[in-house]
């Protein structure tokens, strides 16, 4: 008798000297899904900004467009509505040659949250000045079309994918 007891408290020895992993494999599991889980929103979140583009995936409604003086070019602005009910909108100046195909190449030059004040006009052949102000906000800008961009967010200015497509970006002081 005293023998069957010395190997019933040797087997629970055995097994509390288990790791807690191999006790617990289904917590274990669980509790390491939940972790990759926060940490890939975490990393979505804030790498997001350095992958970002100026792509709005043919979104929004053209609220109007302007020639160029010459004519070569047009200017298109947008308005991208997001947030459903309690959101707001996002205005995007796209600028492409007036001659060129449907199909041809769009420069999106600008994109900033739509303030109320809304206007396009050609200071030059190359040059566009955008105008996005409300009485509390003004994200009014000039910019040339073949070395400038804007982008309220700032995102675009940190991007990686989108260094080739600038000589300087613009973003609003923060």
């Amino acid at each position: 008798m005293h023998q069957n007891n010395h190997a019933n408290s040797s087997s629970s020895i055995t097994d509390s000297r288990k790791p807690w992993i191999r006790r617990h494999p289904v917590l274990t599991i669980f509790t390491l899904l939940i972790l990759v889980l926060f940490a890939s929103v975490f990393l979505y979140f804030w790498l997001r900004p350095y992958f970002s583009t100026f792509d709005r995936s043919e979104k929004g409604e053209s609220s109007y467009s302007m020639p160029s003086r010459n004519g070569e070019y047009t200017a298109e602005i947008y308005g991208v509505p997001y947030g459903g009910a309690a959101g707001g909108v996002t205005i995007w100046v796209d600028v492409k040659k007036t001659d060129a195909p449907e199909d041809s190449t769009v420069k999106t030059i600008y994109r900033a949250e739509h303030h109320g004040n809304n206007h396009l006009e050609w200071e030059s052949e190359n040059t566009l000045r955008i105008e996005n102000w409300n009485e509390y906000t003004d994200e009014s800008i000039t910019l040339n079309l073949d070395e400038e961009i804007y982008d309220g967010r700032g995102w675009a200015c940190k991007s990686l994918r989108m260094k080739n497509q600038y000589v300087r970006c613009f973003a609003p002081e923060k």
